[in-house]
């Protein structure tokens, strides 16, 4: 994720070592009791950002194991920031007793990004090309912050969901409040320390000139809030909560937006969701697989175009949680489709330090289009920038492959790194992701 560097690999070595007594043979799982914790620490480097620092701890608590591999609560914490003032901040809490018979998720967050990735919108008909923030290329060079901008957001969100009678189907509802703080890259911010050459040129970059075209309107482009209530339903037939061998799970899911509770205009969202478990070998393989329709209704706010509507928190096609090695965001449309596919191999059990383990790889293949692009007024970009920055298509299909391991601990803490790689260089290259948790 934005380019940083985890001590998996030292997680991997770290567990191995743990590994000596049956190593050749299937280790039998224990049923987990009361809370154990996980703990992932990150370090990197982005050549804006400065040095990454900070840790993530996954906690989870299985009572007197009678749900075991199932949990009764999950609480996750994330503090993270770079050395030039970007940082992350995140208190999630997922329930299935707290609230008696209801499923109960609470997440309030903080993110203060000072190159927050902005393409435009409807993908490809927003041309992108690396050189505008390559430094070293020749002619097509702009900035290095070329598709950036700066961004604040501080988020709270509810959800609550209960079983309809016996059935395997549930409502699900809650709340979700965003503000939003938008503004240029301060690239006199982000100079400082940097050698002459390498200095960020004070020139428009991609979010300059889309508020000068008018294209992001004046009252938008300082940011504001998304707030929303959420509705739906939910088939859930899944044998496990993470990582399931069998079933399936089908979310259909709106988020209405009106002005009265300090929107600028009245918009909705609506989601629908399938996601399906295969078992090929009996607790070894599986093949999963997710089908995602996201449509936006209504005057969407442009800073929030890329909030993805689902249970949990996304943002952006693109990216580590829908189409990996797509830019982040990259992809910004009224009505997009997502699919992704993927054979899971459990191919390693053991205990160690107390836990029940097992080392997991993966085989993926992603893709997504813009199925309804958002209405793009360009009279007012001359004709220069126009044949830059724009085509006349944003019907691509986003394609990209690629494979992953996974560390797993008793079942639910996941440390997941995938490595995807895209299709064609207009929405990317590729990208590595080291995570918490599987994709779906």
């Amino acid at each position: 994720m934005r380019k940083v560097i985890s001590v998996l690999l030292v997680c991997v070595v770290a567990t191995s070592l743990f590994a000596q007594e049956n190593q050749e043979k299937k280790a039998k799982e224990e049923v987990k009791t009361g809370w154990t914790v996980g703990v992932l620490p990150a370090l990197g480097y982005d050549s804006n950002l400065g040095l990454l620092y900070g840790a993530i701890v996954n906690s989870f608590d299985f009572g007197d194991g009678s749900r075991y591999p199932d949990f009764n609560h999950n609480l996750y914490l994330q503090l993270s920031a770079y050395t030039k003032g970007s940082m992350d901040a995140i208190a999630y809490f997922d329930s299935y007793t707290l609230i008696p018979n209801k499923h109960f998720i609470g997440r309030l967050s903080f993110n203060r990004n000072r190159t927050y990735p902005f393409y435009g919108f409807n993908g490809t008909q927003t041309v992108y090309n690396a050189d505008f923030e390559n430094i070293d290329a020749t002619g097509d060079f702009i900035s290095q912050v070329f598709y950036k901008y700066d961004r604040k957001l501080a988020k709270a969100d509810f959800l609550l969901e209960d079983r309809i009678a016996d059935s395997k189907f549930k409502w699900i509802a809650g709340f979700d409040l965003g503000w939003y703080d938008v503004a240029t890259v301060d690239i006199d911010h982000l100079n400082k320390g940097r050698d002459d050459d390498e200095l960020i040129p004070d020139v428009p970059i991609l979010y300059d000139q889309l508020v000068s075209w008018g294209i992001i309107p004046a009252d938008e482009k300082d940011g504001g809030f998304d707030n929303s209530v959420k509705f739906g339903l939910v088939f859930d037939t899944r044998d496990r909560l993470t990582n399931p061998m069998k079933g399936v799970w089908t979310e259909l899911l709106f988020r209405a937006s009106p002005k009265f509770i300090g929107n600028n205009d009245n918009y909705g969202r609506v989601s629908l969701i399938h996601r399906q478990y295969l078992t090929l070998v009996k607790e070894k393989l599986s093949f999963a697989y997710r089908l995602w329709y996201e449509g936006n209704l209504g005057k969407v706010p442009f800073y929030a175009r890329q909030h993805l509507t689902t249970s949990n928190y996304y943002e952006g096609f693109g990216g580590a949680q829908t189409v990996r090695g797509v830019l982040m965001n990259r992809v910004v449309g009224q009505q997009t489709a997502i699919g992704n596919f993927e054979l899971r191999w459990k191919a390693y059990r053991f205990h160690a330090i107390g836990q029940n383990f097992y080392l997991g790889f993966n085989l993926f293949a992603d893709a997504g289009k813009v199925l309804k692009g958002y209405e793009l007024d360009l009279t007012n970009v001359p004709v220069a920038q126009r044949n830059q920055l724009f085509s006349n298509s944003y019907k691509d299909l986003y394609t990209t492959f690629g494979a992953g391991l996974k560390i797993v601990m008793n079942e639910n803490f996941v440390v997941s790194a995938d490595y995807g790689m895209a299709m064609n260089k207009n929405y990317g290259s590729s990208g590595l992701y080291v995570l918490v948790g599987y994709l779906f």
